[in-house]
């Protein structure tokens, strides 16, 4: 036990994963030009292995760990230099908090590499809003709007997309296949030249155009814009089988399309997956400060009052850059504007981990001074033993 102790507790593990922690840095970065951020941290820092696309093979060949696989044995190897190295004492109190602070900074990146959530809140000035939307997942929505009260909304997410399965909701009379998705794509207009390979619609939009795939992006400034091909029919099944009620093209910035089906309205469409909230947001007023004589911003700031569903409390708060609000789990950041300044547009954050880094820096800081100390007071004792 002690010689694999000993093992990982090595400085030469330290070192290499420290220095295969920056090579992985410069390739991320070289490489954002091309993936964008977000591209670049999905590919190289929350994997196991960063992996390289032969089309000729069609597989993906790793060639370099990623950054869970670097974070996981600069985990081990710093739990096992605590126990291996350092006894608990007082003298040693300073190493073992430094320690720590640095393992907590680990756990605290891995939970938020993992269960962090980023959306956005897009309200008009005087409108409520009690849903956030996704910067990059979508969903297919099929809305009940037979009522005029009020819709229902059935809400398909993309990871159900994706995997092209034919779909049955209970409340609705007809099933839904998901025929092809596309995570990113472009629209072109339906003529002679239609590759035989595209896959048509026969309703909606779908009689003019059809959508071809193009490379996914991850660029703060662009984003994917996904489209399916759907095909409903009917539960009910005759002597020929189920009844096709036809096939539609779904992207997102289509025009809402809508069809009838056993005295029923209902409407079909591509958009950003919605997350429901517990809190209803009302714009008030949204400002924008400039310097004077020019157009660049100076200031913009949101003033919101925050109503809770169960409770019926109101409050009112003012967002403005670095001045996020921080409401129940959700933490709400001034992001943007549009529509001549009266729409803003917040980022909203929900992390669990968000604490794990002010109080492992914290630790880590309180650590190397309570180390500091005791090695100045050694060093005190011996200079005045050396005196006398």
């Amino acid at each position: 036990m002690k010689p694999l102790l000993k093992l990982l507790a090595s400085l030469e593990i330290t070192i290499g994963s420290f220095v295969l922690g920056m090579v992985l840095i410069l390739f991320g970065t070289i490489d954002q030009v091309n993936l964008g951020i977000h591209g670049a941290t999905e590919k190289y820092f929350h994997t196991v292995f960063v992996t390289q696309y032969i089309p000729s093979i069609d597989i993906n060949i790793p060639y370099m760990p990623g950054g869970y696989l670097i974070g996981f044995v600069l985990l081990v190897n710093m739990i096992a230099a605590i126990f291996y190295r350092f006894r608990m004492s007082t003298e040693k109190l300073g190493i073992w908090m430094v320690h720590f602070g640095f393992i907590l900074l680990l756990l605290g990146e891995f939970i938020s590499s993992v269960f962090q959530h980023e959306a956005s809140l897009t309200i008009n000035e005087g409108e409520t809003v009690d849903f956030t939307e996704s910067f990059r997942e979508s969903e297919l929505a099929i809305i009940d709007t037979t009522f005029d009260d009020k819709d229902r909304v059935y809400a398909i997410p993309q990871a159900m997309l994706e995997r092209e399965q034919q779909v049955s909701i209970e409340e609705l009379p007809f099933n839904i296949s998901i025929d092809e998705f596309l995570p990113n794509s472009v629209m072109q207009r339906r003529n002679e030249s239609t590759p035989d390979s595209a896959r048509l619609a026969n309703q909606g939009i779908g009689l003019q155009a059809y959508a071809i795939q193009v490379p996914e992006t991850g660029k703060m400034n662009d984003r994917n814009v996904p489209a399916t091909i759907v095909t409903l029919f009917s539960k009910d099944s005759g002597e020929n089988g189920s009844e096709v009620i036809g096939t539609w093209l779904a992207r997102e910035f289509v025009p809402n399309q809508t069809f009838s089906y056993r005295g029923r309205n209902y409407t079909i469409l591509m958009r950003r997956e919605r997350e429901m909230i517990d809190y209803a947001v009302t714009l008030k007023d949204f400002s924008h400060d400039r310097y004077l004589g020019t157009n660049i911003p100076k200031n913009f700031s949101s003033e919101v009052t925050v109503r809770d569903k169960t409770t019926g409390l109101e409050q009112d708060f003012l967002i403005y850059m670095n001045n996020p609000l921080r409401y129940d789990d959700l933490t709400f950041y001034q992001q943007g504007f549009m529509n001549d300044d009266t729409t803003t547009i917040l980022q909203v954050v929900r992390n669990p981990g968000r604490s794990l880094p002010y109080i492992s820096t914290s630790l880590m800081t309180l650590g190397l001074v309570v180390q500091f100390g005791f090695s100045l007071q050694r060093f005190s004792k011996k200079r005045k033993k050396a005196a006398a």
